[in-house]
């Protein structure tokens, strides 16, 4: 039977990379050119002096450069050690908390505060640890955390559509940009949509995600006693550091 706990953050851990926000694009207009100056009154042969001018505005990114830019910094999420923490609002108001650190490609630590409950992931087995008690390996397999299979660019693109560059912002005091697309996934049989707001630092690093749109939940049917999956509307935003440093092991032998 499905921990209940385990069903609250399923989602959490399998569709962080879905969506994109209600925001609306904020791009910037172009700069027009200052006209020319008016001749000296002193000496009217004088030429018109050269007309002003303005820094010149980075091009747009077009739709396709906006999808190359997405799929690059959600595939870095799968390839490269990262910390992401999680704020997760449902719909009823219901907030939770979590840090999820992955090492690439087979190994993940999960905790959630106000659950109770962490994970790791690590060595092809998942352990989980309760308020006080110790840890102790479970039958839950890893791919329920991990996906199965290697996630690619073609699979990622295969998810996510309507891209679009939004507008360029800071971050931290960092210059990022913008970016949204739409997301479709299966996860245990349940589709879920999303949409996400994207910020990729220069470097191509995703280092924010804003997400609106489903999450997996469990419920327990009290007929049966079995938890149910479902789709379960929420607003995520997620903090994400890249560290090559992070080790995450087998708490138990």
């Amino acid at each position: 039977m499905l921990n209940p706990r385990f069903g609250f953050l399923r989602l959490l851990f399998c569709a962080l990379f879905l969506a994109v926000s209600a925001c609306q694009a904020n791009n910037q207009p172009d700069s027009a050119a200052s006209p020319s100056a008016l001749p000296a009154a002193s000496s009217p042969a004088a030429p018109s002096a050269a007309p002003a001018t303005t820094a010149a505005q980075p091009p747009t990114p077009n739709a396709a450069q906006a999808r190359t830019a997405i799929i690059n910094a959600l595939l870095a999420l799968n390839t490269r050690p990262n910390r992401m923490e999680s704020v997760t609002v449902l719909a009823d108001g219901k907030t939770s908390s979590n840090v999820i650190e992955f090492i690439p490609p087979e190994r993940k630590h999960i905790v959630s505060a106000q659950e109770g409950v962490e994970y790791i992931v690590a060595g092809g087995k998942v352990y989980m640890k309760t308020g006080a008690d110790p840890w102790a390996e479970t039958q839950i397999p890893p791919a329920t955390f991990l996906g199965d299979g290697a996630v690619s660019a073609q699979s990622l693109g295969a998810t996510v559509s309507a891209e679009q560059w939004l507008r360029s912002a800071e971050l931290a005091g960092k210059p990022v940009q913008v970016y949204r697309y739409q997301s479709t996934t299966t996860t245990s049989g349940v589709e879920l949509h999303s949409q996400t707001e994207l910020w990729v630092g220069a470097d191509g690093l995703p280092y924010q995600m804003i997400i609106d749109g489903d999450i997996l939940s469990a419920s327990s049917d009290p007929s049966s006693g079995e938890n149910r999956l479902a789709a379960a509307a929420a607003h995520t935003t997620s903090t994400i550091t890249f560290d090559d440093s992070l080790q995450i092991e087998a708490p138990v032998k």
